[in-house]
């Protein structure tokens, strides 16, 4: 197939063949949704090099800048992973596919956003299809984890169209970066919460820390809170399902700010890490639709303290936890 080749060139190929920024290329790829690329292994192709010049040239010309390009990059790299999926089973409708109905006003910006699907699409199926060669179609064994920004509601009142945009772009660039830099997908984004997946329950909790401390950091940004559940789970037109989605969904509305809850039996060799301050509830926890549950509360050790990250045009974000969290039930002082 078309595109399908085995890649044959690493980063510093491309790198010298375009002459790109690297810090740029690396924030591109990310957005893109792509898993980490060590700079010693073959991933690339001959199609990258052309889609690194496009991009530069494009930049050089004022044609779209480095945000429009992190933008466009983070919509297509989310719909191509679901439809690389759900067009699996549909081959007939994948050879139909026809993207020169877009409407134009400029030929340049035109011809790279047509080009650019064809490049995104064409990845996405190759790892597509080595999932499904890897474990099939029947459903696997996976991590699922959201994440939440905290009262979102409350600032979205007194905070202006701007500013909001500002909030919802800066997390969704953020969790692209953070997902994609530990091998982890990005599933949706739900309004002021991402869903995401990875291969193994520590990448996921590694995900979830990560944002927190990354989140942490961004003055505009109020604080999140995270869930992650591992177990079996259902792919269905690009998305994923099943009971350890719920979980992780109700595991995410008991966190408090700044903290990642999972499953106590599920976090036992955590204990054990220097970078995480993981605290064991005294009692169970009741999650709607899943019943009492024994959970532990992680925070990253080097997350700054949530009260400091209130958007400035708005009252203080407030730290406590969402309703029914279990933010005074842990073993703190």
């Amino acid at each position: 197939m078309v595109g399908l080749s085995p890649p044959s060139l690493k980063r510093a190929d491309v790198s010298a063949a375009t002459g790109a920024d690297g810090e740029h290329a690396v924030r591109w790829w990310r957005a893109l949704g792509f898993a980490e690329v060590a700079d010693g292994d073959t991933a690339f192709r001959k199609d990258d090099i052309e889609m690194v010049k496009r991009l530069n040239d494009l930049v050089a010309k004022g044609t779209l800048d480095d945000s429009d390009i992190l933008r466009l990059a983070r919509l297509m790299g989310a719909s191509f992973s679901r439809l690389a999926d759900a067009v699996l089973g549909a081959i007939p409708e994948l050879l139909e596919a026809d993207t020169t109905r877009l409407a134009t006003t400029d030929a340049d910006f035109v011809g790279f956003v047509e080009d650019s699907m064809q490049y995104v699409w064409r990845r996405h199926l190759v790892a597509a299809l080595a999932r499904r060669l890897e474990i099939g179609d029947e459903d696997h064994l996976q991590a699922v984890g959201f994440v939440d920004l905290s009262g979102f509601s409350k600032v979205s009142k007194n905070a202006s169209r701007d500013e909001i945009t500002e909030i919802v772009e800066t997390f969704e660039t953020e969790a692209f970066d953070v997902v994609s830099s530990h091998g982890g997908r990005v599933v949706k984004l739900i309004g002021d919460e991402v869903m995401f997946v990875a291969d193994t329950f520590d990448d996921a909790v590694g995900i979830a820390a990560d944002l927190i401390v990354r989140l942490g950091t961004v003055e505009a940004l109020p604080p999140v809170h995270c869930g992650v559940a591992f177990g079996p789970t259902v792919r269905v037109g690009g998305d994923v399902f099943g009971q350890t989605v719920n979980m992780a969904s109700r595991l995410t509305s008991v966190a408090r700010s700044g903290t990642v809850v999972v499953e106590r039996a599920a976090a036992k060799h955590l204990f054990e890490r220097d970078d995480l301050d993981v605290r064991p509830l005294r009692r169970s926890v009741d999650l709607k639709g899943v019943g009492r549950a024994r959970v532990v509360s992680i925070r990253p050790r080097t997350t700054p303290p949530v009260d400091q990250n209130p958007l400035p045009v708005t009252p203080k974000v407030s730290s406590q936890a969402p309703s029914g969290s279990v933010a005074d039930q842990t073993n703190e002082p």
